[in-house]
């Protein structure tokens, strides 16, 4: 159990994901009642990830187009500054919950990425190395549609509001 993370309720599930679109991976934990009939302890607890406000990092997502739709079974790597990191598009993950389909690459202190290689499900593989004559930049979420070019999206951040109805 990590430090801080501790919890007396009766957990069924987790999922992360970037709830709050700052670029790192937060986790819910789904909950149960259990026999004591109090809904309260039936909440999900969100543990909030605050890491990617310090560090670089690339989402992706995936739109399959000859392979399946949601890219199940696609492989991405992430080439930075001589390193390389691999992540695979992946479904039913979990009792009770599922992960985002978005991938998250940690970059650390990398600026740019140098080369994203897609291994579509069908056998296809791509490459990108440019985003419009430019590095790929960092701090994004980048939408890649096989067998054609990708798309840099913007994330929508939540309101202060929000953030403070989170605390």
């Amino acid at each position: 159990m990590a430090t801080g993370a501790d919890d007396i309720r009766d957990a069924r599930g987790t999922a992360t994901a970037d709830f709050d679109n700052d670029g790192d991976l937060d986790v819910v934990i789904n909950n149960n009642p259990g026999d004591s009939g109090r809904a309260e302890l039936s909440r999900a607890t969100l543990l909030r990830n605050n890491v990617g406000e310090r560090r670089n990092w690339l989402a992706i997502e995936l739109r399959g187009t000859e392979s399946n739709r949601d890219a199940v079974g696609a492989s991405v790597t992430v080439e930075a500054g001589g390193q390389k990191f691999t992540r695979l598009v992946s479904a039913g993950s979990g009792f009770a919950s599922q992960q985002s389909a978005r991938l998250y690459f940690g970059l650390g202190d990398h600026a740019q990425v140098d080369v994203v290689t897609v291994h579509w499900p069908k056998g296809r593989i791509e490459k990108f190395t440019k985003d419009h004559d430019q590095a790929i930049g960092v701090r994004r979420l980048i939408r890649i549609t096989e067998g054609k070019d990708f798309q840099v999206l913007e994330l929508p951040r939540p309101s202060k509001q929000t953030k403070k109805e989170a605390s």
